[in-house]
């Protein structure tokens, strides 16, 4: 399919909400499993309920899929894109599935995929080429996505992040520099959970799904196994993003509903358990909602 070009217009809402600091007796909390940042807030006030080293940009890895989820969905809501829209994969896309360690959906050259399929691969399973093809429909290209990436983060206050790709892949992982890879602060990748909640509280349905199945009959799982039915299911979870690289470690941003209160964490660089990358992120959020939510 030709590729789709056209002129996001990013509608500045102001800083509805603002993420609100209360007296911290945060950093001398002892807590089981251990983080280079964290922060946990009410999604509905910004009420800061925990954090640490909350402020200091970080590798953020594919949390970095949130601000495409958001942009994506801004389209969609323009009319610009639809659900049906199909993409052929471009050449660099082709690439990407032939890459080792990197999350596909596995596109293959003739064959055309819709918006949908796309985004849902994105968001369950974290598919880096789907990612990139989302970022080629709604800009042209990457690189004019990814301005657009920036251009949203400027518009909503952002202060600590930068982007340089739509999957958050390690720069020197897709032949860039270490420097240019994906950065936030903590609070700045619970700001764009936030706002992508709030203006598309349909991305919840796609972050609740445990499993889906390709248009090519593949199933492919979350890779949030806070979800019911999961392994480390804990009553409540709905979303929303993990992330692992190199250079960022271990992260989640989770977002679910305690005792009618909507709230968002972020684990970043979480600390390995004999050399389990994957569980510790999870038991560390469920360790903060249970103290600083259900408590």
């Amino acid at each position: 399919m030709k590729k789709l070009v056209f002129i996001v217009l990013i509608t500045v809402l102001g800083a509805t909400f603002v993420l609100k600091d209360k007296p911290s007796f945060t950093e001398s909390v002892d807590l089981n499993v251990d983080a280079k940042a964290m922060i946990l807030i009410d999604a509905e006030n910004g009420k800061v309920l925990y954090e640490k080293n909350s402020k200091e940009a970080l590798p953020i890895a594919s949390m970095s899929k949130m601000m495409t989820q958001y942009i994506v969905l801004n389209a969609i809501k323009n009319g610009t894109l639809t659900w049906e829209s199909t993409y052929e994969p471009s050449e660099y896309v082709q690439q990407m599935t032939a890459q080792s360690g990197a999350v596909n959906l596995r596109m293959t050259p003739g064959n055309f995929y819709t918006v949908k399929e796309l985004f849902t691969a994105m968001t369950v399973n974290s598919s880096n080429d789907a990612a990139v093809a989302l970022a080629e429909m709604v800009g042209g290209s990457e690189e004019a996505f990814v301005a657009l990436m920036n251009q949203q983060a400027k518009s909503i206050g952002l202060k600590k992040t930068s982007f340089y790709n739509a999957s958050g892949l390690d720069g020197d992982y897709i032949g860039k520099s270490a420097t240019e890879t994906n950065m936030a602060s903590a609070r700045d990748v619970a700001r764009i959970a936030q706002k992508l909640i709030e203006k598309h509280p349909e991305v919840l349905e796609f972050t609740k799904m445990t499993d889906f199945r390709t248009s090519a009959g593949i199933q492919l799982w979350s890779t949030n196994l806070m979800l019911p039915g999961m392994p480390l299911a804990l009553a409540g979870i709905d979303g929303l993003k993990t992330g692992y690289t190199d250079l960022a470690g271990s992260c989640f941003a989770s977002t679910g509903l305690f005792n009618g209160k909507r709230v968002i964490s972020v684990v970043m660089d979480v600390d390995e358990k004999d050399g389990d990358t994957t569980n510790p992120r999870f038991q560390l959020t469920e360790e903060l909602i249970e103290r600083f939510v259900l408590k």
